[in-house]
């Protein structure tokens, strides 16, 4: 066992003992956010001295992948908290200042834009909204709360089958969902922070469309698949 594991596993078993678990649960939130919140402006402090090479796309496109975990498209400019080796800009996906207005052909952002506080999600999307060229396209995967109620329906209104796609695994503080969309409600925010031409993409469909990600992903529910994804794109 690693020190760091030692401490934390002593001061779990001496927390335990004085405090309620909500209360050691909140700090164990607070800890957890901290120690990313740490390793991430490490990881934006070693962007000035180091930044992986941009890709270079025919005609000098510019594709933003936001949120991109460990994903690496090599068509895609990357932006995430995560302060991987392959991520460019080190930093939260609601605020693109270093791009400049309409300088940006393709955003794709899957499973990225519910974890932002549902007061907070059409300030983003306008903000992705400025960036983009004219025509520009923004495409995105969430999770589908219809479909979502849907299996709830189907698997006898059991409310832990269906707790992840809803709220989020929960894993770390970053894991949390904030905000629910179905089709008309995407469209909505989309329409009123200035994108056109709604509608539905299909993931695998062109190298574009094409991730190892939640927007072809299914989830195993009683030995059967069901799926989860609003997959919609728009353009400016």
């Amino acid at each position: 066992m690693s020190l760091q594991n030692m401490i934390r596993s002593i001061v779990r078993t001496f927390g335990r003992k004085v405090l309620p678990p909500s209360t050691l649960w909140r700090y164990r939130e607070l800890y957890d956010a901290t120690q990313f919140r740490f390793k991430s402006l490490v990881g934006r402090f070693r962007r000035l001295f180091y930044r992986p090479a941009f890709p270079r796309n025919e005609g000098n496109a510019v594709y933003l992948h936001l949120g991109c975990g460990q994903i690496n498209h090599p068509k895609f400019i990357n932006i995430d908290v995560l302060p991987a080796s392959h991520i460019h800009y080190v930093r939260s996906v609601d605020n693109l200042a270093f791009f400049k207005d309409c300088s940006v052909d393709l955003i794709y952002a899957s499973h990225c834009l519910e974890h932002f506080p549902f007061r907070a999600v059409l300030s983003v999307l306008k903000e992705w909204h400025r960036v983009l060229k004219p025509s520009g396209i923004l495409r995105l995967s969430v999770p589908d709360f219809d479909l979502v109620q849907s299996i709830y329906q189907k698997t006898g209104n059991d409310i832990d089958k269906i707790i992840d796609p809803l709220m989020g695994s929960q894993t770390n503080n970053f894991d949390f969902h904030k905000a629910l969309f179905n089709s008309t409600k995407l469209t909505h925010l989309l329409e009123i922070s200035g994108f056109r031409d709604v509608r539905m993409w299909t993931p695998g469909s062109s190298e574009l469309t094409t991730f190892n990600d939640w927007s072809s992903r299914c989830i195993l529910v009683d030995d059967n698949e069901y799926p989860v994804n609003l997959n919609i794109e728009a353009v400016k």
